[in-house]
């Protein structure tokens, strides 16, 4: 009967866990379960042989989705891990303590393990389940865009089941290995003495500043390159991918090497630096440095990401009677486009129609990631400042003034991440542009899909400004 009792201790223990932490972990078993409900229906369209007999036109439809699913884990497995690193940095404390009453690092992993198995369990029910519940829905919605008439009844692929499961097991189990570094790395002591700890300056601050700028730089020099070079618009999808790269480099140096000198440059501005909420204000970033820097580069990357897509989503839909409208047409001379001669419209339908669903899909994920990076560092980090501001009110600050502190810390940790993100768009714009001029669609279009996209995108993202202030000041005057 003990060694039951004691097989049973660390499945036990890591149920007690997740109910114990569940302000923090529903957020993200919520968003597992959404992106794995968006994967399996794009995976599942995918492999549905049913719905390539049916489906007219189902070659293009087919491709495109085979993309989306190649694509989609490409971002989705980075940011579930990054957010399991989030809650392993709360939960630090916890970990510190389980070592200091006597459990073994073994019997500590054992209870992550069970605990990253609840949560996968927990995502793939959910996330199918919905995905299930929710298939003819999608489907319905993918022939509508589409602008097909036909009679389907959605069936379950069994190929999409086994690839959601398979490959969201391999991604939690890439953020258990994750929660196991964090274990291994530090004694149970440092754990415990980790929230109290700074962070030192990192190495070649001034190369990485100097880097950052480099290839940030690059990144918008290709994407104007490309507008006005003929030969680098024939190879606008590479030039794309390049850009991309470049400037999210260049958006973690930036943000990561960048802000750090700022901010000691605000410091050395006694004026500035000796106001009450300045001083709380460049403090507690000073505290962080290289963590702050990362986490608003994230966001700036994840709003990127969220802003282009809502920009080809909104171009695409904007853009199809126009393409409509060229059919029959000769193509322009040296221009690389769609052969408007020959192909027809219900070709047309299907393609932009899928585009539109896929963008759809994609941008609630990239919206999805950009709301939850942004939540789980605003309660890190108001926990890591409660200590701090109640040692502020104790020595005389009024509730006033720390709200208005509070206000001015958001406020700057979120307007970086949006001026940024607004910034790559104007640069991405052109390379967008030469991109469409393949879709036969023309500049005035995407200029009016880029302007909708930015005033969607501001508006929800003031809305998670809110909700995450008040996130923040309920933990930091708890």
């Amino acid at each position: 009967m003990p060694k039951v009792r004691n097989a049973l201790l660390c499945p036990y223990l890591a149920l007690c866990n997740l109910r114990s932490n569940r302000r923090d972990y529903l957020p993200f078993l919520g968003a597992a379960s959404l992106i794995v409900c968006l994967f399996f229906t794009v995976c599942n369209i995918s492999e549905s042989r049913s719905f390539a007999r049916a489906i007219p036109g189902s070659g293009t439809l087919h491709g495109l989705m085979t993309v989306a699913t190649l694509l989609l884990p490409v971002v989705c497995g980075p940011f579930l891990w990054y957010i399991n690193s989030f809650l392993m940095k709360r939960r630090r404390r916890e970990l510190g303590l389980y070592g200091v009453l006597g459990l073994e690092r073994r019997h500590v992993g054992a209870v992550l393990l069970f605990e990253t198995l609840y949560s996968l369990a927990i995502s793939l029910v959910v996330g199918l389940g919905a995905g299930l519940l929710l298939m003819g829905l999608s489907a319905g919605l993918l022939l509508r865009l589409a602008g097909i008439t036909a009679d389907y009844t959605p069936q379950v692929a069994p190929g999409a089941l086994a690839i959601t499961a398979g490959l969201f097991g391999v991604i939690f189990l890439g953020c258990l290995a994750g929660s196991f570094a964090h274990l291994s790395l530090a004694t149970p002591t440092e754990l415990l003495r980790e929230d109290h700890a700074g962070e030192k300056d990192p190495r070649f601050g001034v190369i990485g500043c100097i880097l950052g700028v480099a290839l940030l730089g690059g990144g918008y020099t290709v994407a104007i390159r490309a507008y006005h070079d003929p030969m680098l618009a024939l190879m606008v999808i590479p030039v794309f991918f390049l850009a991309s790269l470049l400037a999210a480099l260049g958006t973690y140096g930036v943000f990561i090497f960048g802000s750090i000198y700022c901010l000691k440059a605000l410091k050395a501005n006694k004026g500035f630096y000796y106001r009450p909420q300045n001083f709380v204000t460049l403090s507690g970033m000073l505290h962080r440095m290289r963590k702050n820097g990362a986490g608003l580069a994230n966001i700036c990357l994840f709003g990127t990401m969220t802003l282009v897509t809502l920009c080809c989503t909104l171009t695409v839909a904007f853009g199809q009677g126009e393409v409509m409208a060229l059919l029959g047409t000769a193509n322009r001379p040296g221009v690389v486009s769609l052969n408007l001669e020959q192909i027809s419209p219900e070709e047309i339908t299907v393609f932009f129609g899928t585009l539109a669903f896929l963008g759809i899909f994609f941008g609630a994920a990239f919206l999805l990631c950009t709301v939850l990076v942004m939540y789980y560092k605003q309660i890190v980090e108001g926990s890591e400042d409660r200590d701090g501001y109640i040692v502020m009110r104790r020595v005389g600050m009024s509730g006033g003034m720390v709200r208005a502190t509070v206000r001015r810390q958001v406020t700057l940790v979120f307007l970086l991440p949006l001026l940024m993100a607004l910034m790559h768009l104007c640069f991405a714009t052109p390379v967008l542009i030469r991109l469409f001029d393949i879709l036969c669609i023309s500049q005035g279009t995407v200029l009016l899909g880029s302007g909708a996209a930015v005033v969607v995108f501001v508006v929800l993202y003031i809305a998670a400004y809110l909700a995450t202030a008040k996130a923040y000041y309920r933990i930091v005057s708890g």
